[in-house]
């Protein structure tokens, strides 16, 4: 598989944290931090911009119908049809992290540590408090699941109809207590086809403070909680995998970033622990997203300014931006 560049990439005004295509394929939605959704058609014209978040938009999810799914880190979510607000509820005390969807259902975790269920109409249906700083969750592909990873390197299975907890895993790799700091977590959780295989992705975090870390990938038997193969970076300045997706062909998608100027696009075909491809071209990618033949990956502008301290030319300190490039897979 060689994905090759589709034009020059899209030009958001801000960084952004996560790109969805709706599932026609025929819109792609990138959350932003200044509380905007902007929106495209697949050939790259924009659509109307959603304005409904106070805080960053934290995460996307579409429903099977088209309606939009929008959190933020104040804990709201919205759910929109077209260019209107359908419904909004305050879903969580604080930092959404994580939308899931399953047909009609909606599962949501945030770093205030509860699993809260909805349904399409944005009803509360169920809630599982479970423990601080849960950062994603994923639904088994026949919905009678739900799987939640933490801070810590804890994966819990729970019984997606009642909430009741059905196993854990621990997988420690994805954590690191240093200078007073947890650092890590298991930030992507993604199903194979048949569900038989849980892939977990983050970091094997080095040290606190100024974090350094591996990015780390391990596919689990859901079923045992085996490991079945695990892939990790080359390098502690290499960072977090950010975002990982299953393409239709099987293949997993996956973006890293890490210190300023570093981060990858990677594709794997399992069960080879090895990439089957790697791209360097576009720097600290932070989501990413396919449908059919089209792959949109999000990352920072080049020659960034990293944390700030960098001034430009007159003196001011330019925000850095998250050209969003499309690729088409091969």
């Amino acid at each position: 598989m060689t994905p090759k560049e589709r034009g020059k990439p899209l030009t958001p005004p801000c960084q952004v944290t996560r790109v969805r295509f709706s599932p026609d394929g025929t819109i792609l939605a990138a959350a932003c931090i200044d509380g905007i959704v902007r929106r495209w058609t697949a050939t790259g014209e924009p659509k109307a911009d959603l304005k409904g978040h106070d805080g960053w938009v934290s995460d996307l999810a579409f429903l099977p119908n088209g309606d939009l799914l929008t959190a933020d880190t104040w804990g709201k979510l919205n759910c929109w049809a077209g260019d209107a607000v359908r419904w909004s509820v305050p879903a969580h005390d604080g930092w959404l992290r994580g939308v899931a969807v399953r047909g009609n259902e909606v599962a949501t975790v945030s770093r205030d540590g509860v699993l809260r269920q909805w349904d399409a109409a944005g009803k509360k249906l169920r809630e599982t408090k479970i423990g601080p700083d849960l950062f994603s969750l994923a639904y088994t592909p026949d919905g009678g699941s739900l799987v939640v990873g933490d801070l810590f390197g804890t994966i819990r299975v729970f019984d997606a109809k009642n909430g009741t907890k059905v196993r854990e895993f621990e997988r420690k790799e994805f954590h690191l207590l240093d200078r007073i700091q947890d650092v890590g977590g298991v930030r992507c959780l993604v199903f194979s086809a048949d569900g038989q295989t849980l892939y977990t992705a983050g970091c094997q975090p080095k040290s606190g403070g100024f974090v350094q870390a591996f990015p780390l990938l391990m596919a689990l038997d859901f079923a045992t909680g085996k490991t079945l193969w695990t892939w990790k970076g080359a390098g502690d300045n290499e960072g977090l995998v950010h975002d990982l997706r299953l393409l239709s062909d099987g293949h997993l998608a996956g973006v890293t970033s890490g210190q300023p100027g570093q981060g990858k696009l990677l594709m794997w075909q399992p069960p080879k622990p090895e990439p089957v491809f790697v791209s360097t071209k576009q720097p600290n990618c932070h989501s990413l997203d396919a449908h059919g033949r089209l792959l949109a990956v999000s990352a920072t502008n080049a020659n960034s300014s990293g944390n700030g301290r960098v001034k430009g030319k007159a003196g001011e300190y330019p925000a850095n931006t998250s050209p969003i490039q499309i690729w088409e897979l091969g």
